[in-house]
């Protein structure tokens, strides 16, 4: 067990035992996040000691071998990202120890003050609380003689809080550099004020909330704080959930209610919370495409329109295509919208036709400025006729954020030269302005036209093209590729027919 200044009372030998013999950190890919992780939770209270000596209590939640109070530390994942939570007013640390226990069981030491609890509290101080206990268990972490000794991933801390606590954590966000990533609830307005301090918030942030919150409705608190604040940024919200659905046992007194039940509320609170957690604090990147890609909006219950990675695509989505053999090419512009100057490494997903990104990474961009990706995909002979790949640019600066763009590259006929998608007459005039006759050679921008591979354009090639016509309205249909290699008629064309 712990004393109350966080130090074993005993047992130390099996402590070191349970760091020594430990395994890997946990890995949330295809795992349930609403549910609990691989480990148990313990807690403790233990005492933090400000820089004016004075003092205050924090519950602090741990993986353990066994869930409740002092039960025995489970090291193997060690050392442990940590992240610092606020109550809201009046509200007793005790009432979210379900949810802070979650994120226990998923490898994260969550300290939860106790201070801040005073009918008229100092939001500034209430604020510093909460990065104090980010610096008691710096401490704890290099000190020999405490149980946390380099326990503890000093270079990973988050933020979070309800309420009152939640709008805290915006301030503490905003004044403390070791903070990498913020993930609160329902966060209320402060003094002082919450919205103001998001405009010097540098860090991801996600900014839960429940759309019938009837004690610190969205539109006065959280959506304000989310419009100052700087991408990478979120504001998900609950559709359904109210300000008290995020609380383990809300009190039957000066509380609301919503249209969905608190278990509901509580699971997708407690997925939000790791899901984004695990991305920036494990750097995990198997949970990317729920935070920042195509799976953000898939959930019902949830409206993810505010939502902004401070990475652009441009366009958003885009098709290429060409003959079996070819290499398929698209151009997309990839822009910086976010504060700080930042590269970029690319990445395609769901593709099965082999996909390269140039440049990879790319080269630091400035904020607004952009660069150029040319995206090349090998077409093969057979299999399907079409592949879709999820490109994604991920930010060097955080290792989490990525904005995305999808790609559909099409194998085609050879002789559909207008990349209509079919053959039909359209294909026959291109090819006019490309006959040559025999010993012609090929006329300059109709190279794609030989297609019978003898290096002239003649009847021949016509016949090529003859036997794949489909006619109009019928064929090989799709989107129009758009980088093929594209016919480039001569001007004037100079349709010169074998006599």
């Amino acid at each position: 067990m712990f004393s109350d200044n966080g130090r074993r009372t005993g047992g130390r030998g099996i402590w070191v035992l349970l760091v020594v013999l430990g395994a890997a950190p946990p890995i949330a890919a295809g795992q349930d996040l609403s549910g609990p992780g691989p480990y148990a939770a313990g807690y403790i209270t233990v005492t933090v000691t400000r820089p004016d000596s004075s003092t205050f209590a924090s519950l602090l939640f741990y993986p353990a071998t066994a869930g409740g109070e002092g039960a025995p530390y489970e090291g193997s994942g060690a050392p442990y990202p940590a992240i610092s939570f606020g109550h809201g007013f009046l509200t007793n640390p005790e009432r979210y120890q379900g949810t802070l226990e979650h994120l226990a069981t998923w490898g994260y030491f969550v300290m939860a003050t106790r201070s801040g609890l005073e009918l008229f509290p100092n939001h500034a101080e209430y604020a510093q609380d909460l990065s104090h206990c980010l610096t008691y268990l710096e401490s704890e972490n290099a000190d020999p003689a405490s149980p946390l000794f380099g326990q503890v991933d000093t270079a990973r801390f988050g933020l979070s809080g309800h309420s009152m606590g939640g709008g805290a954590s915006v301030l503490a966000t905003a004044a403390d550099p070791r903070v990498k990533a913020l993930a609160n609830l329902a966060a209320a307005e402060t003094n002082p004020s919450a919205v103001d301090a998001a405009a010097a918030m540098t860090i991801p942030v996600r900014l839960i909330a429940g759309d019938e919150d009837g004690i610190a409705p969205p539109a006065q608190h959280t959506i304000p704080i989310y419009e100052n604040a700087n991408a990478p940024r979120q504001l998900p919200m609950i559709l359904g959930g109210y300000h008290c659905g995020f609380l383990d046992d809300p009190p039957a007194f000066f509380c609301d209610s919503g249209s969905i039940s608190l278990d509901v509320q509580l699971a997708l609170t407690r997925r939000l919370l790791t899901e984004f957690f695990h991305l920036y604090l494990y750097e995990d990147q198997s949970v990317w495409r729920q935070v920042w890609g195509p799976e953000l909006a898939d959930d019902p219950l949830v409206d993810t329109s505010r939502a902004e990675a401070g990475i652009a695509w441009e366009p958003s989505d885009a098709a290429a295509g060409g003959p079996a053999g070819e290499l398929a090419q698209a151009e997309f512009l990839v822009r910086n919208t976010s504060l700080l100057s930042e590269s970029y490494t690319l990445f395609a997903e769901d593709n099965n036709w082999p996909t390269t990104l140039t440049p990879n990474p790319t080269p630091v961009l400035a904020p607004g400025e952009t660069v150029t990706v040319t995206v090349g995909v090998e077409i093969p002979a057979g299999g399907a006729d079409a592949d879709t790949a999820l490109l994604s640019a991920r930010s060097d600066l955080d290792g989490g954020t990525r904005g995305y763009a999808t790609l559909l590259t099409q194998r085609r006929d050879p002789a559909d030269f207008d990349g209509d998608g079919d053959v039909d007459l359209a294909d026959f005039t291109v090819l006019a302005g490309c006959l040559t006759g025999p010993g012609g050679g090929i006329l300059p921008g109709c190279d794609d036209a030989d297609l019978d591979s003898d290096d002239d354009t003649d009847l021949q090639d016509a016949a090529v093209l003859l036997r794949a016509f489909t006619g109009p309205a019928t064929g090989r249909s799709g989107p129009a590729p758009s980088a093929r290699r594209a016919y480039r008629p001569p001007a004037p064309p100079p349709a010169v027919l074998p006599s």
